[in-house]
């Protein structure tokens, strides 16, 4: 039995973290875990308590979960270092600097950090990546839409498909819309535009335009369930490993 904490239990993915994990008879609850103020302190959901406190449950688990925000996030893989518990982060919108930050806890503990865990997406890095490097003369652009909640632009997993460009077009850069008379479009960009609206869960659509032809590759995440599920497959795949920066791509076997 693996006993995982939920970081971000009551937030729109950690709630369908939580229901999966409930369901699943190889792993438990050990602990839900919301910002300080959150109206939901105190209550249980699947019969445990929800709490502030990291600490307070980190002794009695394997593995923690983060979908919170970048400022608790770091906080959660910290204190998970000091404990020496194995941690997943789903949480998106992170500086370079933040996440190069959490990222030294893998010299301590086992740690996944993926600003998606859907299994399609995570497929989709990765034919990003080599198509952008077979149909190099063409122009590639980036566009996504999430729902109007959505707090960071480009969406973390848009921003992953721009590295997975520039891995295979060293020298690329990253140009956020256009507005204006900007000129014609430069070599080496990768156009990246965000929409937000409606109640969309997630879709990315990655074009690449050549003379006479259009190739696009676009992933739609019709529910959360989605990245509860991938998230499920993180906690069985952390479980017992040895400390070292993980990725999706380890878990599903794409690496």
């Amino acid at each position: 039995m693996i006993k995982v904490v939920v970081c971000g239990a009551l937030g729109k993915v950690g709630r369908v973290v939580v229901d999966e994990i409930a369901g699943d008879a190889g792993l438990a609850l050990a602990g839900l875990v919301e910002a300080p103020g959150n109206a939901g302190l105190g209550s249980k959901v699947a019969g445990v308590e929800v709490t502030a406190d990291l600490a307070k449950t980190l002794h009695v688990c394997d593995v923690v979960v983060d979908f919170t925000n970048p400022k608790s996030a770091l906080e959660h893989v910290a204190a998970c270092a000091a404990a020496g518990r194995a941690a997943i982060v789903g949480t998106t919108g992170f500086t370079a600097d933040e996440l190069a930050l959490a990222k030294k806890a893998a010299g301590t503990i086992p740690l996944i950090i993926s600003p998606n865990m859907s299994a399609g997406v995570n497929l989709m890095f990765r034919i990003v990546e080599e198509v952008a490097r077979s149909l190099a003369d063409f122009d590639a652009e980036i566009v996504e839409i999430h729902h109007n909640k959505k707090k960071d632009s480009p969406s973390g997993t848009a921003a992953k498909l721009a590295e997975a460009i520039a891995k295979a077009r060293p020298g690329s850069a990253v140009v956020h819309g256009r507005e204006g008379l900007v000129g014609a479009r430069k070599s080496g960009e990768i156009g990246m535009h965000s929409l937000r609206g409606g109640d969309v869960t997630g879709e990315h659509t990655v074009i690449f335009a050549g003379e006479g032809e259009r190739f696009e590759l676009t992933h739609r995440a019709h529910s959360r369930r989605t990245f509860a599920r991938g998230t499920i497959k993180a906690i069985r795949f952390i479980h017992g490993k040895k400390p070292g920066l993980y990725t999706m791509a380890d878990v599903l076997g794409l690496a």
